[in-house]
């Protein structure tokens, strides 16, 4: 046994020394920043639905299509919930952002928020706002970083709300 044991340590010191006699160039590779910067998704029917994915949103999503280099959006709320005004903007944001950020052939957004019955193919328009290229310049910074996203979104996209939706709203 412990002739064993001698003749590991001598086969493990000498190995040892014969790999730190190896050049350290051959053992160096090319170095991978860890966060890379990414490249912008060219947007198509393919992968519409993955990109949309990234994105949480507070409703639920009914729809999304893709016709370029328009993105059509809409989110449905069932006919007893109360609507958040706040998180209606914020999702719009959210999405618009995340559409432009990752997004380098998307020229136009269409949003709505929905009230969809309980018959089919019946639903009620409460919230539509559309961005075009010249607004869709404004989107510089995440919902995070705005300080009122609700008075940003009003005065910087044009939004049709419906009279009903004021009845919806949470208090």
């Amino acid at each position: 046994m412990p002739r064993q044991l001698l003749m590991a340590i001598a086969v493990s010191t000498f190995l040892a020394l014969m790999l730190s006699m190896v050049p350290s160039a051959l053992w160096r590779q090319a170095d991978v920043p860890t966060f890379q910067t990414s490249h912008p998704v060219q947007l198509s029917e393919r992968n519409v639905l993955d990109l949309f994915t990234l994105t949480p949103t507070h409703y639920k999503m009914k729809r999304i299509k893709w016709e370029n280099p328009s993105v059509y959006v809409d989110l449905i709320v069932k006919p007893g919930e109360k609507v958040d005004e706040s998180q209606v903007y914020r999702d719009f944001y959210g999405l618009t952002y995340g559409l432009l950020t990752h997004t380098d052939n998307v020229g136009q957004v269409y949003f709505r928020l929905l009230e969809e019955s309980e018959q089919p193919k019946e639903s009620r328009l409460l919230v539509a706002i559309q961005t075009t290229g010249a607004n869709l310049k404004s989107l510089s910074k995440p919902a995070a970083e705005i300080a009122d996203v609700d008075s940003f979104v009003k005065n910087t996209f044009p939004v049709r709300i419906d009279p009903y939706f004021y009845e919806r709203i949470s208090p």
